[in-house]
């Protein structure tokens, strides 16, 4: 719940900038950023010429934020209500969203696609050769647990049928080329 509730702030405020056009930022925004790309040397974070587009070296990353922006931003939004409320489920007051169904795909969908576009970020943030040692270590500080949780929860999904409920593993094993529970 706390990973989901923090990150939206985060991306809308932060992450966006490297996405959207600066007209759309506020500058209370453009400051928190300047700050912490001048603090902490983030250069995949750092603001670029991106109105006119002619920061083609960054493209990728622009692509990944905007796909964080169409389709991870929403999850977040439903994530924390799916959560908030699974924390306060009774007997009497069931859950409002299941965590066999959709919510259980969504997060499998959403872990594996995060973990995955972390390895070329991490890559960068590794070989940059703008970064010293120290500049790199609070880096991977920064961005290693969008990998671990992301990847944590893509587990969590596969291996059991219900993501609230940790007792019903997810078991298949192939008889006559059909799986079975």
């Amino acid at each position: 719940l706390i990973f989901f509730t923090t990150h939206i702030p985060i991306t809308i405020l932060c992450d966006s900038q490297a996405a959207l056009p600066s007209s759309l930022i506020s500058q209370p925004a453009k400051d928190v950023l300047r700050w912490y790309t001048a603090t902490f040397h983030d250069t995949l974070m750092a603001p670029t010429s991106h109105d006119d587009r002619t920061q083609g070296s960054k493209i990728w990353f622009q692509s990944i934020v905007t796909v964080e922006l169409l389709f991870q931003l929403p999850f977040f939004f439903y994530a924390v209500y799916a959560l908030w409320n699974s924390e306060r489920a009774t007997t009497t007051n069931p859950r409002p969203v299941d965590g066999k169904g959709i919510f259980r795909s969504l997060c499998m969908i959403y872990g594996s696609h995060t973990s995955t576009t972390l390895v070329p970020i991490l890559a960068h943030i590794v070989a940059d050769p703008v970064t010293n040692a120290s500049q790199t270590v609070t880096l991977l500080g920064f961005y290693l647990p969008y990998l671990i949780f992301p990847f944590w929860l893509m587990v969590i999904a596969a291996s059991f049928e219900d993501v609230f409920d940790g007792n019903t593993n997810v078991r298949c094993q192939s008889k006559g080329g059909i799986k079975t529970k």
